[in-house]
């Protein structure tokens, strides 16, 4: 497997983490160093070639090849197994109706919040009753984390240039919820919305 981006030498875990904050590749919580072995193993799990183009995210107009992704995904923690889901969330915001620009350099605090429904809710072990926002759930937090890291490594969506959020709240860091089907009285959203019960579907909404 042929990787392609920039690599750098660090001692330790520690100083692989402040290196991170001196490239300004995170947003002030630490981050996983993005190993060769690690991002091989995403990208085999995924079985898609490390320079396939996803898209373009705005507003640095940055090229968010598979590989670029995969490694925000190592970053923030995901397992292999989260990565269909950020995949997901980010082919729902860089949808024209989202207008991921606007939500990016915005005065008004909004960031996208991640809303998972169906099957892979209880396969992945997302939290969806007491702490529902995810705090002890390893696939809530990071699965939000890994989009904030592409929006912020890939779009760069930086605070003060080009990121004009007056307040921001802590969405910024990471925004992902999934849907308890066990409970909830109504038919699932994502049957709502037209697909099937056995689907699993990220919605995607800034707020």
């Amino acid at each position: 497997m042929q990787l392609t981006s920039k690599t750098y030498d660090a001692d330790d875990i520690e100083a692989a983490a402040e290196l991170a904050y001196q490239q300004g590749w995170t947003d002030g919580l630490p981050v996983m160093p993005p190993t060769a072995r690690a991002i091989e193993r995403h990208l085999a799990y995924l079985g898609r070639s490390p320079d396939e183009v996803l898209g373009i995210v705005p507003p640095k107009a940055g090229v968010a090849t598979l590989e670029k992704v995969v490694i925000n995904c190592v970053m923030a923690g995901c397992l292999p197994e989260y990565d269909p889901i950020v995949l997901a969330a980010l082919a729902a915001v860089m949808e024209d109706q989202f207008n991921l620009n606007g939500v990016q350099t915005t005065t008004h605090p909004c960031a996208p919040l991640i809303v998972v429904s169906g099957p892979a809710v209880r396969e992945l072990g997302f939290n969806t009753r007491e702490g529902a926002f995810g705090h002890g759930s390893r696939a809530n937090a990071t699965i939000g984390r890994a989009l904030r890291l592409i929006l912020w490594n890939i779009g760069g969506g930086y605070p003060g240039e080009p990121c004009k959020t007056a307040l921001g709240h802590p969405g910024y860091y990471s925004f992902c919820v999934a849907e308890d089907s066990q409970t909830n009285p109504w038919e699932p959203l994502h049957v709502t919305r037209g697909f099937k019960v056995d689907d699993t579907v990220v919605t995607v909404t800034a707020v």
